[in-house]
This record gives C-alpha cells, structure tokens and sequence, in this order.
C-alpha cells in the first residue's frame, strides 16, 4: 500500500511505500527521511464521487428495485476509524494428535507446528455494536491512501472519535485463531501467539449517510463511499454533529529530516527497506529516533587475512546477551541454558558457567520466517563464539542492509525460546511458558558468509541457510 503526500521540498503529489524508511521524489529528487514511522500515525482514504452523484444513483437504484418514490433529505460524509495491524506472525502450537489404530483404539503422539506469516489486519476503533463493517479486507492493503488532513478530508466531514485503545487494539491483534487440522484429531495443549515488526496506525474510512423519507417515514442509509453499495450499520447523526469538529490529528503525522551521515556530511545509501542505514563514507551505522539519528554501535567478524573480501556476504545479526527466568528457576550462564534445552553430548561445566547466554538474531530482511527460525535456532542450540572487532571498512564489501531494530530482535528471541522446545519436552515446555528475557546486552554484528551452491555458509562454524531465505540487493 502507498501514502499518497505532497514533496516537502517540490510539494508535487508523490507516493511512499508504506514500509519504505527512504523516500526519493521522482520530480524533484531529493532524497529524505520520513520520521516516527515507528510510532502510531493516522491516515484516511478519500471517497469516490461526490455526495450528489452517490445519492442520485442510490436514489436510482431503489427506483429500479420497485421500492416506491423516496426522496433526499440530506447527505453527509462520516469517516469511521479502523485500526490497521501490520507485521510478522509467529505462531507456536504444541499438542496431541489422534489417530486410529488397527483394531479401532486410539493411539497419539505428540506434536509441535510453527506459522510464520505475513500479518494484516484490520478492525473498528469504536464502539461498532450496530455496526456491521468488521473489517475493511484486502482494500487496506492495495488502495492508496493520505495522511490525516481535516482540510483534504472536508470541513464539513463528520468524523466518529475512536474509543478502543492502543492497548485494547494490540490485545485484538494477538487474538488470532489457529489454523489447525481437525478439531476431533488435534488438542492444542499450549498455542503462543507473537507478532514482530508490527505496526499499528488508525484508518479513517468513508461512509456515506443519506437522510431519506418516504410516506412521511425517515430512516437512514449507509453506503461505503468506495464501493458505492448499502451497508448495515447504525449512527446517531445527531450525536456526531452535536461533537465538536475533531481539527487536531489523532496521532503524529509524518515529518522529513535529511538523509545525510550526521558524522561526514555525506548521503546515506539510499536502501529504501532498510531501518539502520551504513554510511559507506566514514562507516558509521544510524537509525532515526524522535525525528533524528542515533548511533547505532556494531562489530564486524572477519575471515581469514589471506581471504578475498570479495568473496563474503556479510550479514546482519544482534547478539544479545540474556538471562532466561523461568517459572521456577533462573537461568544466567550457558550451563544453565543447557539444562534447559540439553545437548546430547559430554559438557564441561567448570567451562560453561563463565559463558553467558547468547543469541544471534537474525536482522536482515527475510522471505521465508520459518526457515530462518530454524537457522536462528540452530545457533542458538550451539552457543558459537566469534572475535569481534571494530572496524569503517565498510565502504566496498557487500553488506546486507538491517530491517529488524534492536527491540525487535528481543521479541525475535522470546519466540527462539518457543522454536528450542522440543514437541515431548513437557517439563521444558512448563518452565518455558511464561519465561522472560532480561537483556543484559545487545551487539550488532555482521558475520561473513560464502556462497556455495542454493547457500549461504557461515565462514567459521559453517551454518547454512538457503540463499532465497533472505532478500539481498
């Protein structure tokens, strides 16, 4: 989906993807930095056709169903509030499967089944007892839309105030059914329901409602000023045009900063997916925060002296630094962590308790989330350990671009914890459930890989992952 906006620097109307950090205007091509796209921001979609042409063809419309002569009354433009969920669903199930057994018994086993999705939703932001628009489908996703401007959307618009908070709304959003099998055949015993990189913005949609009469009777209709047809719904125009006309923005509209290097000067690649951005100049990484950039520190795992940079992808991870505290025990070093997700081979454990728990989250951009899990698993499961150093050149290697914040990966690694348990593991399982993460340190890394055949191989502890994993310009 686009945002429709005006260049701040040309003011010729211009689109934004809607998960772009970039934006370039193909007029006068500037580049710039749209802010707070991280924080809650509204928007709304303009109607199609105007009041007279709608009622006029809805007064046909009736005309032709032999539904007697009705007449307009009057006409106003109501935009109703939805909230817009957007992210990466993480969905663990764990249970029993039932199957039928030669001589007509029973048998089970037990099993463990992770959805990693795409995640859209969208739903009404006020209290919509009477109302019938549960959600506003797949338009929300393909049509263009604006920022929330009173002016563009009419003075005269009545505007419905939402009443479901952000808290509500984010509690909605994880209540998502399990698509599971058959329900005689399938008892979920634990279902963990996360989302990642979601965003969550207020849409504000067009009804149109036409005061009617026939025979001496009034009543009103709705009609969806997009698709032009009559939906169910009840509103107390007199309540909405009793409130006063709402001229503030509900929440922080969008605003640009330069996108330059605030170290040397110089124009950040222009990585239009991208949420921390390397400058290839001076080497240094930023993310925008509250409408400016911050200094993101990282390190960088080099091969061998004798190796061709050439050769390597480097990619993106956070290593954080955690301590796991679980229902009954706490767990701060790596022979702890491996009491709770045991290795079938020898350990030592004078060794172990000096090491603390790392996990390396995977920050580049992904198209398959489950093999990806997998991959983060694997290292996880296998603690390796890298020597890190500092280092700017940056400037001609091929480095992936980072799409997951540091936030972000804490959340990534709260769902690790639910991908590590194995599907008969019960006791782990217990104990893992309602486990939190403290985060004792968070590092961005990058780690050198070669490509050999469909993969991408880790150059010290070769860990594979399939190269159409991931997404690389």
């Amino acid at each position: 989906m686009d945002i429709i906006l005006n260049c701040p620097q040309c003011s010729a109307e211009v689109s934004l993807e809607e998960d772009a950090s970039v934006f370039r205007c193909q007029y006068c091509d500037s580049v710039l930095m749209p802010t707070g796209r991280n924080e809650i921001q509204s928007f709304f979609f303009p109607p199609k056709g105007t009041k007279a042409q709608v009622g006029q063809a809805l007064l046909d419309a009736l005309a032709r169903k032999r539904m007697g002569r009705m007449q307009m009354e009057g006409a106003d433009l109501v935009y109703a509030p939805y909230w817009r969920v957007a992210g990466l669903l993480f969905q663990h199930a764990f249970g029993r499967i039932y199957e039928n057994t030669l001589y007509g018994g029973t048998a089970y086993d037990y099993f463990k089944k992770l959805r990693a999705v795409a995640y859209n939703r969208t739903f009404p932001a006020f209290a919509s007892d009477h109302w019938e628009v549960f959600s506003l489908g797949l338009r929300a996703e393909v049509m263009k839309m604006w920022p929330y401007n009173k002016e563009k959307m009419g003075k005269e618009a009545l505007v419905i105030e939402e009443d479901v908070p952000l808290e509500r709304a984010a509690e909605m959003a994880l209540q998502t059914p399990y698509p599971g099998g058959s329900g005689d055949r399938e008892k979920i015993e634990l279902l963990k329901t996360e989302l990642i990189g979601e965003r969550y913005s207020l849409v504000y949609f067009p009804f149109y409602c036409f005061s009617l009469t026939q025979e001496g009777k009034a009543f009103l209709l709705l009609v969806d000023a997009l698709s032009h047809k009559v939906v169910k719904g009840r509103l107390s125009l007199s309540e909405l045009k009793k409130q006063s006309t709402r001229e503030e923005v509900p929440y922080r509209p969008l605003h640009f900063i330069p996108f330059k290097c605030p170290n040397c000067g110089w124009d950040l690649p222009f990585r239009p997916k991208a949420r921390i951005h390397l400058c290839r100049t001076c080497g240094r990484a930023w993310q925008e925060t509250g409408e400016a950039f911050r200094e993101v520190s990282y390190n960088v795992v080099l091969p061998a002296e004798s190796a061709n940079p050439d050769a390597f992808t480097y990619l993106p991870f956070w290593r954080l630094t955690v301590t796991i505290s679980g229902s009954q025990n706490s767990y701060e070093n790596l022979w702890d962590f491996y009491e709770l997700f045991p290795l079938p081979r020898v350990l030592n454990k004078e060794m172990l308790e000096k090491r603390p728990i790392h996990f390396f989250i995977p920050s580049f951009r992904i198209r398959n989330a489950a093999a990806v899990d997998r991959f983060a698993v694997q290292m996880a499961r296998n603690q390796p350990e890298f020597h890190v150093t500092e280092t700017e050149e940056f400037r001609d290697i091929r480095a992936a671009d980072v799409w997951l914040p540091m936030d972000e990966a804490v959340e990534m690694a709260h769902i690790l914890l639910f991908s590590m348990i194995p599907k008969r593991a019960k006791k782990t399982r217990k104990e893992v459930q309602d486990a939190q993460l403290r985060l004792e340190e968070g590092r961005l890394i990058w780690l050198p890989f070669v490509e050999k055949g469909i993969f991408l191989r880790e150059v010290h502890h070769d860990f594979a992952i399939q190269k159409n994993c991931l997404e690389l310009d």
